[in-house]
């Protein structure tokens, strides 16, 4: 059967034009863009309102409008943040994706189901052909989205306000309906051929069933290919291949598509090469001195030049003096250090705020690139966790691209809960900094500020751990009273609870590697909290290399859960019968165990006189337990349902689901 036809003007019997449904999917894409943009402008209205309100109850809604608007706010959020909990099979733990982002996706898939069946028979044999022209008009129609989910320099995040991470998760699934979709359109030919029996030949001869075969055989591989536990075993195999691939499925898609269709392909393509030239262009500006400064004493070609310091944990701090490019608190950004490790890039979460005049980050070893980074750390460090003298201090250049990743202003909420586990607080602690030193700003000009109350929730492994941000969590009590002094009229507060879940003090640490004296030793690396996103992730640690690491002896372990880290600071756990020293700094209060979520929420919560904000980073189970504490106390407060209880915003910051 020759395919190459005028599809214009077929005759799809009963049900409407093919063209007509593509306009008819891209109204639904366009509908959703829209109300999420609808969104981000009124947010974006409130930020500015709140931030510029007098009242002593800046971030509680003031007008009807805003009222209904925190209504069906605080209605859609008690619905998206709902998580299930995780299912355990063989000992090992399945996490599921929040019921909002799996809603768009499931939506997107009936929508596409219904346009390829709509008014046609698949029981009718005579309506095979028909079913088989439509699926592949509308799979076809759906090619430009995936691009658009797809990049860094994302159209759809900047106007909907949405991170490119959260977006990629949407972009596999909108592929894995496209392929669901190609595989509608492939089968229903094939129940047409099979009637006669030449499938076989029509592969074999026919120009357009042979490219067609092979797109939907390139597309099933990246589908496979893409699929968690596939892209964890290597990040650097899985982006190359996935390129490659993708490049040769636009190849075969466009030779198999007729002329009326091609614009769909074309589209695709100047999408892709949009994202890639605004890519490269501002890292061109961002990485070359001709443009920026560059941070090394002498002049080089290359702007950016970093140190590498190794910290307990397994945990390189990478420092770059004076970058080419700004950033915001909570951002991040892909390194690459081709002299450390060759062609390869990770983003890792900036742990620093634009105050400090650098960019700061903290990138825990596992395989590839970031095993390597700490393997050179400490081969130019003398005493673990320590800079060597700035004379001998070796920089090797690096190249960033970014930063990336969107998050609303937490200046604009009355109380901020931050919590975190492990490498997690690379994400909350640049967020509690930023907020206070708006408060510095402030007090200085004499502004109203928005946010009174910050709980700073930390859970670490080891008390070695702290050394990771223990000078500015130590300088923040500080930072807040000379606020307070300076404006005394404007109550603001901080709270900081560092729980640690297993003391490795207690464990005797390996003789032959070198470490702080009087100072504990790290675990072999966790997973979670780390800005490296899963299908970009290194891996698991590995167990041999230079890697410091506690014995296993003994089972040390923290199960108990403390409820209230504000209440007592003794002990909450012993591991191996010994019994841990509590902490003797009063301004960083240690407790052992696991952090109750829900009590210190409750109590933020209760203590609220406006909108607050619920940040958390770190392992799934710490991200997924605060995500339905939050609809938990959402439902049992009414919020704004006439309890006067006002709203609560939840950012998780994960890295794929």
């Amino acid at each position: 059967m020759n395919m190459d036809m005028d599809m214009g003007n077929m005759d799809m019997g009963n049900g409407p034009s093919p063209f007509y449904l593509q306009k008819i999917y891209w109204a639904v894409v366009g509908s959703f863009v829209g109300a999420a943009t609808f969104a981000n402008i009124v947010d974006h209205f409130l930020a500015f309102q709140r931030l510029r309100d007098s009242t002593l109850t800046p971030s509680k809604p003031k007008s009807l409008f805003f009222s209904a608007y925190a209504t069906l706010t605080a209605l859609a959020r008690e619905a998206s943040y709902a998580t299930p909990p995780p299912i355990s099979i063989y000992d090992r733990k399945f996490h599921y994706a929040p019921l909002g982002p799996v809603a768009i996706a499931v939506a997107n898939m009936i929508v596409v189901v219904v346009l390829c069946f709509y008014k046609l028979d698949t029981q009718d044999q005579w309506s095979w052909e028909d079913i088989g022209y439509r699926t592949g008009f509308i799979t076809i129609a759906q090619l430009p989205l995936i691009f658009l989910l797809a990049g860094r320099q994302n159209i759809l995040g900047l106007i909907a306000g949405i991170d490119y991470q959260r977006l990629s998760w949407l972009h596999r699934w909108v592929a894995r309906t496209v392929w669901l979709c190609a595989t509608f359109h492939m089968g229903f030919w094939f129940r047409s051929w099979g009637r006669y029996h030449y499938i076989a030949s029509q592969l074999q001869n026919d120009y357009f069933a042979k490219r067609g075969f092979a797109a939907w055989c390139i597309l099933t591989f990246i589908v496979i290919s893409s699929m968690r536990p596939v892209r964890s075993l290597g990040y650097e195999f899985f982006v190359i291949q996935h390129l490659v691939m993708f490049v040769g499925f636009i190849i075969a898609v466009w030779l198999h598509a007729t002329a009326e269709v091609k614009v769909w392909v074309w589209i695709s393509i100047g999408l892709l090469v949009f994202d890639r030239v605004a890519r490269y262009t501002w890292a061109t500006y961002i990485n070359l001195s001709i443009f920026r400064r560059s941070s090394g004493s002498s002049r080089t070609l290359w702007a950016n030049s970093a140190s590498f310091t190794p910290l307990p944990g397994n945990v390189t701090r990478i420092t770059i003096e004076n970058p080419g490019t700004g950033w915001s608190a909570g951002q991040y950004m892909f390194l690459a250090c081709h002299a450390i490790a060759p062609l390869q890039t990770h983003p890792f979460t900036i742990a620093s705020i634009p105050e400090d005049k650098k960019i700061e980050l903290l990138v825990r070893a596992e395989k590839g690139s970031t095993r390597r980074f700490f393997q050179y750390a400490l081969k130019h460090a003398h005493v673990l966790g320590t800079e060597p003298a700035t004379s001998s201090k070796k920089t090797r250049a690096v190249f960033l691209d970014g930063p990336y990743g969107r998050l609303r202003s937490l200046r604009q909420f009355d109380s901020v809960v931050l919590i975190a586990g492990g490498m997690g607080a690379t994400f909350t602690v640049p967020l509690l900094r930023d907020i206070v030193a708006r408060w510095k700003e402030g007090s200085v000009r004499g502004t109203q500020a928005v946010t009174r109350r910050i709980r700073f929730i930390w859970a670490i492994k080891s008390r070695a751990h702290l050394s990771w941000f223990e000078t500015q969590l130590r300088a923040m009590p500080t930072d807040v009273d000379a606020c307070q002094c300076e404006d005394p009229d404007i109550a603001r507060g901080v709270e900081i609870g560092i729980y640690v879940t297993c003391d490795e003090k207690l464990e005797q640490p390996p003789s032959n590697v070198p470490c702080q004296p009087k100072t504990a030793l790290p675990a072999r690396p966790e997973r979670g909290g780390t800005r490296d996103s899963d299908e970009e992730r290194s891996g698991a640690a590995e167990k041999d290399g230079p890697f410091i690491s506690s014995p296993r002896t003994g089972g040390c372990h923290c199960t108990a859960t403390t409820q209230d880290d504000t209440a007592d600071t003794r002990v909450r756990c012993t591991c191996s019968g010994l019994t841990p020293q509590s902490s003797t700094s009063p301004s960083l209060p240690l407790l052992f165990g696991r952090p109750a979520t829900r009590p210190i929420i409750r109590k933020a919560l209760e203590e609220a006189e406006g909108e607050s904000a619920v940040i958390v980073c770190g392992p799934r189970g710490l991200s997924d337990d605060v995500r339905r504490s939050v609809v938990y106390l959402s439902d049992e407060r009414a919020v704004h349902k006439g309890t006067g209880a006002q709203g609560i915003y939840l950012h998780v910051e994960n890295f794929g689901w």
